[in-house]
């Protein structure tokens, strides 16, 4: 799976459906807000049950979420992008952000890695030793600290904010700012992902 030993001629011609790649990585560089989309087709960084197809640099066995197979890709020269093949825990490099070409796969999970783009947390943009309450859309268990929490929630539609506990390394993905209001509570950070919008 996963384009393993995929071979593909040379063209010296670009497709049309390469030029809508190439447009959707530079608005994925350049805009950040449309990482709310909702369609894995439009611009959502985390594509569920889609293999990037192709252009693999490298793979690695035995990784034991779709977190650590993107921290493995950070570290793996040419890598962009990976698929995490979720049964086996196959971890696929891939040079190209979206590989050769993305298609429905039951069991993968991918991701491009220039939508996750660095973005250092400023204090400013963090509350320590709080927690949004309320307005979540769903949660995630077993992220390894609050700097992934965020990277993960740029890929969650409607995602503006994140609460982050640290026993169980629980993520909360927020559809408002502050949730639907904020509380001292120890053992929680809490953080927003656009800091430059007013509350």
């Amino acid at each position: 799976s996963s384009g393993i030993n995929a071979e593909y001629g040379d063209s010296s011609t670009i497709s049309l459906y390469e030029m809508q790649l190439l447009f959707l990585t530079a608005l994925l560089a350049f805009s950040p807000l449309a990482l709310t989309c909702d369609s894995p087709e439009s611009c959502s960084c985390y594509w569920s049950n889609y293999d990037f197809y192709g252009s693999d640099v490298g793979r690695r066995n035995n990784v034991a979420s779709i977190e650590e197979c993107i921290q493995h890709c950070r570290t793996t020269d040419g890598c962009v992008a990976v698929s995490y093949v979720q049964h086996w825990k196959g971890c696929f490099f891939k040079s190209k952000v979206q590989g050769d070409s993305p298609g429905h796969s039951s069991n993968i999970q991918s991701v491009s890695l220039g939508c996750l783009a660095p973005r250092p947390l400023g204090e400013h943009c963090i509350q320590r030793d709080h927690e949004f309450a309320g307005a979540d859309i769903t949660t995630k268990l077993g992220v390894s600290s609050l700097e992934m929490c965020v990277e993960l929630c740029t890929g969650v539609p409607r995602c503006v904010a994140v609460s982050y506990r640290h026993t169980g390394g629980k993520c909360y993905f927020k559809k408002k700012r502050r949730g639907d209001y904020q509380r001292e509570k120890h053992g929680y950070d809490s953080a927003y992902i656009f800091c430059n919008q007013t509350a």
